[in-house]
């Protein structure tokens, strides 16, 4: 068993093929993990499909630019993008300055660079454990962040490369004469430079977004006490291929007959591993677990489910979560077995 940090995928031959024996050595030995046949009560397994449900196309553009970004394992990528970025606006720093004293803007040129400087010193938060909770921050995935001016515009902007989250700004000042809009076309274009999506950032009036869709807002005052989380008692177990069906049946049972899971709403679920996602991502959850030997589907899963613990192959080891303060990242307790 071991714990997620910057997992590298390595779905090779070799790889596979020691899957393929681990399964012919261990065949008959699985019914010492198993209840013995006939003892279990056969569970219905509910297969998601795609429910069409309507969601604009930035948020979409932005979800995908995001799933991208985020399992990106180059540690040094967000750095070295926000590098490239302080060089291109110290090219352009002349028609800047000018554009902040035409929109009198409440940021000037060296605050810009203060604000980059700032972020090449925090990329390292990403995915570092909590040695407090021994729990990974997490990026949470497309953030709306409302501004009410230059400085929070670009700071936002700066943040989605730090964070590895998609941001949108909502701006509802903004023009394309503005500092703000030079700086991100600056941004989108080194973005390029790297073959990121440059749909990871964007920027619209509030009234454009529709923000039930978004998974966290950020509001123009952020200065008020964040809403306690509802208490979520609901576990997923997701079948990604048939041949787990036991391993999923002996797991549900382990749970139910366990005191401290009783409290629980356990849903086994199937279906097309993107389906899953969304659903998953759509109904909180208190902990979810991925039953599969697919290890890039493992390691997407691992990164992209926003819940706060997450495991492949292990079953459901915890269902705790503790209180987060962040605005850019979950705390998520992640377990894997197998798979990697």
């Amino acid at each position: 068993m071991e714990e997620q940090g910057l997992v590298v995928v390595k779905d090779n031959f070799l790889v596979r093929l020691t899957n393929v024996i681990k399964r012919f050595i261990f065949k008959g030995k699985t019914k010492e993990l198993l209840l013995e046949e006939g003892t279990n009560v056969k569970i219905e397994v509910q297969e998601i499909i795609n429910d069409n449900e309507f969601i604009q196309q930035e948020i979409l553009d932005a979800r995908r630019a995001f799933r991208r970004y985020v399992i990106n394992n180059n540690k040094k990528i967000s750095a070295d993008i926000l590098s490239y970025i302080e060089e291109k606006i110290k090219e352009n720093e002349e028609e800047i300055k000018k554009l902040i004293i035409m929109n009198n803007d409440n940021i000037s040129y060296e605050d810009i660079q203060k604000l980059i400087e700032n972020e090449i010193k925090n990329v390292s938060e990403f995915k570092h454990k909590n040695p407090k909770t021994g729990r990974y921050n997490v990026p949470i995935g497309v953030i709306g962040i409302e501004c009410d001016n230059a400085k929070n515009s670009i700071n936002g902007m700066f943040k989605a490369i730090s964070t590895r989250n998609s941001i949108i700004i909502l701006h509802d000042k903004y023009n394309k004469y503005s500092t703000e809009a030079l700086i991100l076309l600056i941004i989108k274009e080194c973005l390029k430079n790297f073959y990121i999506d440059d749909n990871l950032i964007q920027m619209y009036s509030k009234e454009e977004v529709d923000l039930n869709k978004l998974d966290s807002f950020i509001p123009v005052l952020n200065d008020e006490v964040k809403p306690e989380n509802k208490n979520i008692h609901t576990i997923y177990i997701y079948q990604e291929d048939s041949k787990y069906e036991k391993n999923v049946q002996n797991e549900i049972d382990r749970l139910q007959n366990n005191e401290e899971f009783k409290s629980y709403d356990i849903k086994p679920i199937k279906g097309e591993f993107g389906n899953i996602v969304n659903y998953l991502n759509n109904n909180k959850s208190s902990a979810v677990c991925m039953y599969t030997d697919n290890s890039q589907k493992a390691y997407k899963f691992i990164n992209w489910i926003n819940s706060p613990n997450v495991f492949v192959n292990t079953g459901i080891k915890s269902c705790m979560e503790i209180k987060n303060n962040s605005d850019y990242y979950n705390l998520k307790y992640v377990l894997h077995e197998n798979v990697f």
